[in-house]
């Protein structure tokens, strides 16, 4: 159980973030300010590395791949959507397939983290 409880914590976060950010956005109360957000998943990548310095990798890899999808799917949008506002979204927007690879590397190149770091 030790060995895939970074695993199963980052899913959790991941899904958690997702879910508070979709409330606000359900709400119509859009998001200005990210720092307190920036902060808290700082301090939660951090702790994780406490396990190990690949775990923390894993963890951000997992949140970068698996955040933009979770909120879309919670707030009604297709899986592969992007935004107009955010600029990872713009950035994106205009490369959809080199996000849908960028994805998959990065879930990928997570579960390959989180199993080199027992």
């Amino acid at each position: 159980m030790v060995i895939i409880a970074p695993a199963i914590l980052a899913i959790a976060f991941t899904i958690a973030s997702a879910y508070v950010d979709a409330e606000h956005l359900n709400d119509k109360d859009y998001i200005e300010n990210h720092a307190s957000r920036a902060i808290m998943r700082g301090i939660f990548f951090l702790a994780i590395g406490l396990t190990g310095w690949m775990n923390m990798v894993a963890a951000a890899l997992m949140f970068a791949s698996l955040f933009d999808h979770l909120l879309n799917i919670l707030t009604d949008k297709t899986f592969f959507y992007l935004g107009t506002t955010a600029k990872w979204d713009k950035f994106w927007r205009k490369r959809k397939v080199i996000y849908i690879i960028a994805n998959v590397l990065m879930i990928t190149g997570s579960i390959y983290l989180f199993t080199k770091a027992i």
